[in-house]
C-alpha cells in the first residue's frame, strides 16, 4: 500500500512541478517584490489538496501581469551561465533553477508543517530535471 501512494504522491507532485516550473522565475520574483507570500507557495507546492493547491496558483496568477515575466527574466538572466543559451532555453532552465530556489526556501522556513515525502519526492524530481 505505501508503494502505490508512494507512486500516487510522486505522479501528482510531477504534474504539479510539470505546471509550476513554467513559472517558477516569476513566482520567485512576486516573492522577493512582497506580492505573494511563502504562505501561498508552500501551499501551491506541498498541500495535499489539489483544489487548494490550483486555487491559490490560479489567484497569484491572475494577478501576474505579463510586464512581471519580463521583469524577472532581465533581473534573472544573467545569474546562471548563459553566455550561449538560446533566450527561450535560458527561461526554461531559470524557471528550473528558481522552481528548486522556492521549494529549497519553503523547506527551510516551513521545516516543521511540510510533508518529507513531498520534499524528497521534489528534490529527486528536480534533480532529474536539471540533469536532462
Amino acid at each position: 500500500m505505501a508503494l502505490m501512494l508512494d507512486k500516487k504522491t510522486s505522479k501528482k507532485l510531477e504534474n504539479r512541478l510539470n505546471e509550476f516550473k513554467e513559472y517558477g522565475m516569476t513566482l520567485y520574483y512576486l516573492l522577493e517584490e512582497n506580492r505573494t507570500s511563502m504562505k501561498d507557495l508552500e501551499n501551491i507546492f506541498f498541500s495535499k489538496d489539489d483544489e487548494k493547491s490550483s486555487f491559490i496558483y490560479s489567484k497569484i496568477l491572475k494577478h501576474t501581469k505579463p510586464s512581471d515575466l519580463n521583469k524577472a527574466f532581465e533581473k534573472y538572466k544573467n545569474s546562471e551561465n548563459s553566455d550561449n543559451l538560446d533566450e527561450n532555453v535560458l527561461k526554461k532552465h531559470l524557471n528550473v533553477i528558481y522552481t528548486k530556489k522556492i521549494i529549497d526556501l519553503i523547506k527551510k522556513e516551513c521545516s516543521d508543517t511540510i510533508d518529507k515525502t513531498y520534499v524528497n519526492t521534489y528534490d529527486y524530481l528536480i534533480t532529474n530535471i536539471v540533469n536532462k
